[in-house]
């Protein structure tokens, strides 16, 4: 039988990572890990037990389904998106693709930008919404300078996409504010930079409200727009993405992705289902009562 240090040897070597990283995955130095491998650390109980739970966790997690590991299917929502994506980067335009929440839009984002090195894409959060500490997320993307005053982040964001023909992706646009909107107007505007935002239905009404005439410059610019919703989503899209002929088990599913749940909802029943030995209709439709999703 392996010991702890064999064991995590063992699990370094596998996973190709650096004993570096697997220190600060278990929270210790990299000298603390170094001398624990080697046998030679002084009172190591502290450090099995570190190591001991990370291994047992990522035992777990190997023997079951992650949120993430249904691979990508292009769905009629997918191929939407891949529309928007290629036309606004061909031409070099802002784009924005706006709809229901949970249908797959990062994810086809991420897939259609994964070949790509031209394609960065950030996320907007509340607190990234105004217009400096967004500056700094896309410095920060762009490896340029994210220190002094918004003009002197903005001017070097700018320096640092003149020369290039790339993409930016907003992911959860609907988060920025019209200031912020406004910069990232002007960054197409001065570098030729494509530029699509990506959020739901609060992104566009925004540009669209007549009380907001601030946005009419920037709605003027968009190239082309993209409104999705859960309707898109039909029978074949679903069968594809759980790769199922279980006919009853793909109607729950359907109908999951077409409530307020979306194909997220439908994703996250499937994975627990799946993790639960039971992806029956039957199986489906106790593990969504669990959750507290209710079709």
């Amino acid at each position: 039988m392996e010991t702890l240090v064999e064991q995590a040897k063992a699990y370094i070597e596998n996973k190709k990572t650096s004993q570096a990283q697997f220190a600060s995955a278990i929270g210790v130095s990299e000298s603390t890990m170094s001398r624990w491998l080697k046998e030679d650390y002084p009172n190591k109980e502290n450090v099995d037990r570190k190591v001991r739970t990370y291994l047992e966790k990522e035992e777990l997690r190997e023997q079951s389904t992650e949120m993430g590991s249904i691979d990508f299917v292009m769905t009629n929502i997918s191929k939407n998106i891949w529309g928007v994506l290629d036309y606004s980067r061909l031409q070099k335009t802002l784009g924005i693709i706006y709809g229901d929440a949970g249908i797959g839009k990062t994810k086809t984002a991420r897939e259609w930008a994964k070949d790509k090195n031209d394609v960065v894409i950030i996320t907007a959060t509340p607190a990234f919404g105004n217009q400096k500490p967004f500056l700094k997320l896309l410095a920060r993307a762009l490896k340029t300078n994210r220190t002094g005053t918004v003009d002197d982040i903005y001017l070097d964001v700018l320096d640092k996409l003149e020369s290039r023909d790339m993409t930016l992706i907003i992911d959860e646009a609907q988060h920025l504010t019209v200031k912020t909107l406004e910069a990232i107007r002007s960054i197409n505007d001065s570098t030729g930079t494509a530029i699509v935002l990506i959020g739901n239905e609060v992104v566009y009404s925004k540009m669209m409200g007549k009380q907001q005439a601030e946005f009419a410059q920037l709605f003027s610019r968009i190239g082309m727009r993209s409104s999705l919703s859960v309707d898109m989503l039909n029978r074949e899209d679903v069968q594809q993405i759980f790769d199922s002929n279980d006919e009853d088990a793909i109607t729950y599913l359907h109908d999951i992705c077409h409530s307020k749940f979306g194909l997220r909802g439908a994703v996250n029943v499937w994975v627990n289902a799946n993790n639960n030995n039971n992806t029956t209709a039957a199986g489906l439709k106790a593990m969504a009562k669990q959750m507290g999703i209710l079709v």
